[in-house]
């Protein structure tokens, strides 16, 4: 007999999350009977106190059902326009870009067709220089997939394999800088590769949920390859949008430098700032949306999959629609902020570098921390986009409600988070690389002529290093954004699993009991 979860009894028994969820007139039919309460742990023994700061305080949930759905009421397939202020912003800003962009590219074409440098390098884009392109993108490409079902079929393995590389290449290289005489940065090393290696006897109980989660997104990650085919192109679209950067950056130099005086202007000087706030406004702005829309997927496969609607049918163009529509104002806000952090950056530094001792040592002080402040806003944004997309909140109300996962879930989702990046970024490093490597040896045996004399290697080689590094990111993007909803979608609804995948519950469950409880 299938259970009604609206109801908070049934046959004179409690059902599960009755004591978290609020009954509901029109109950859903979902799976099979599931397990008794006192088995799935859901409902706090009676003795047990639940005041604040003594045992664990349940978690506010809200389970009622969509009657017109058979989906969670949060959830929200179609959700309003939120944050149109900053879109707003974000386009007039876009519009004065692009008008600069016209006149500073218009420069630049003036240079060089009165002859320029450039020739020097267009070896690069010879047939021998494209293929030395290709082997490297191969290889990060090839790499990328093998490691991808490795990490899937094995996951407890790669996650205490790269746990363990990771602590032997912050030894390896701390004592690499004390072989140099580089005392200092030698000892921090040092201290931080023993900082990591002890974390390994508080994080190893937490390994088991790790290895669930990264299994679980992997595995549906493979049913929607569409979220792979989205991420590479918003690499492309990085890369483009930076040479076209590059180029307005040379024009708006050869439109207001003085040669005579060979001084920055003042007007220079702003308007290099403003294009650097541009560029990491739109950057943001491109990789967020990416990092929406797959959040988007994973969360209509949480909600969806199983239920009585099942899932739609093309749930990664549907959950891009929305990024780039209801959800654009929330992600240009979310993106300001970090654009405003790193442009403040790019100033300090641009101080530190013309500055005396005393301003440069204000300027280092000032950017590390903002540099503190960006990582901790860009933590946040993860999750809160992640809010954006699954339940299609405004940005200051994501941001509210990921402070306080936070604050319920903190330690769990941190050291999650720490376990299965490191497993992405160790295999980003290795990546990037075989790439290299795979680069210098064809240029070593091949010999083309634009490296006659060997004066482009070092450089061939960073750049196949760069290639190989960006692809194995690209595919641990996916993974990332795909742990980082499940995570939320799992606190904040973990009877939505129970319903629609009991199963995937059940070994969550079991690795993460905590799932069904608050904060200890």
């Amino acid at each position: 007999m299938e259970p009604s979860y609206g109801q908070p009894y049934q046959n004179g028994q409690q059902q599960p999350y009755a004591h978290h969820y609020p009954p509901h007139p029109q109950p859903q039919p979902y799976g099979a009977q599931p397990p008794p309460t006192h088995q799935w742990n859901l409902v706090p023994e009676p003795h047990q106190s639940f005041s604040h700061g003594q045992g664990a305080m349940p978690p506010s949930y809200d389970g009622s059902i969509n009657p017109d759905t058979g989906l969670p009421t949060k959830f929200n397939p179609k959700p309003k326009f939120n944050d149109l202020w900053a879109l707003c912003l974000y386009l007039l800003q876009l519009a004065a870009f692009v008008v600069l962009s016209y006149f500073a590219i218009s420069k630049v074409k003036d240079n060089n067709g009165t002859g320029g440098p450039g020739g020097a390098t267009l070896g690069f884009f010879s047939v021998s220089g494209l293929i030395t392109l290709f082997i490297s993108i191969a290889v990060g490409a090839i790499f990328s997939i093998a490691y991808f079902f490795l990490t899937q079929a094995f996951p407890r393995q790669v996650i205490k394999g790269t746990f363990v590389l990771s602590i032997i290449a912050y030894l390896a290289v701390a004592l690499y800088f004390i072989y140099r005489r580089l005392y200092l940065p030698g000892i921090i090393g040092l201290i931080f590769g023993v900082l990591y290696a002890s974390m390994w006897w508080f994080w190893k109980s937490r390994i088991p949920f790790a290895s669930v989660m990264l299994q679980t997104v992997t595995s549906i990650s493979r049913e929607y390859p569409a979220t792979f085919a989205l991420a590479f192109l918003g690499l492309f679209l990085q890369i483009v949008y930076s040479i076209y950067f590059l180029a307005v950056i040379a024009g708006a130099y050869d439109l207001y430098y003085d040669t005579q005086t060979g001084t920055t202007p003042v007007k220079l000087q702003v308007l290099i700032v403003f294009c650097f706030f541009s560029f990491y406004w739109t950057s943001q702005v491109m990789e967020n949306i990416i990092h929406t829309t797959i959040c988007g997927v994973y969360a209509t496969y949480y909600f969806m999959k199983g239920s009585p609607q099942g899932m739609t049918s093309s749930p990664t163009i549907e959950s891009l629609k929305r990024a780039c529509t209801t959800s654009i104002g929330s992600i240009c806000f979310g993106s300001l902020i970090i654009a405003v952090i790193q442009t403040l950056r790019f100033i300090a530094n641009m101080a530190r570098g013309d500055g005396d001792g005393i301003m440069a040592f204000v300027a280092c002080l000032i950017d590390c921390i903002l540099a503190c402040l960006q990582g901790i806003a860009e933590y946040i944004n993860k999750y809160a986009f992640a809010q954006v997309a699954i339940y299609g909140k405004s940005y200051i109300v994501a941001a509210k409600d990921t402070w306080h996962i936070i604050q319920e879930r903190g330690v769990e989702q941190i050291i999650n988070d720490n376990l299965i990046g490191n497993v992405w970024s160790m295999a980003a490093i290795m990546g990037g690389l075989l790439s290299g490597l795979a680069s210098f040896l064809y240029i070593h045996f091949a010999n083309p002529t634009f490296n006659a004399n060997g004066q482009f290697t070092l450089v061939i080689v960073i750049m196949g290093f760069v290639m190989g590094l960006q692809i194995v990111f690209t595919v641990g993007t996916v993974i990332d954004s795909g742990v980082a909803t499940t995570f939320v979608c799992l606190a904040e609804d973990p009877a939505a699993l129970q319903r629609t995948k009991p199963e995937l519950f059940e070994r969550i469950r079991r690795t993460w009991p905590e799932v069904v409880q608050g904060r200890y």
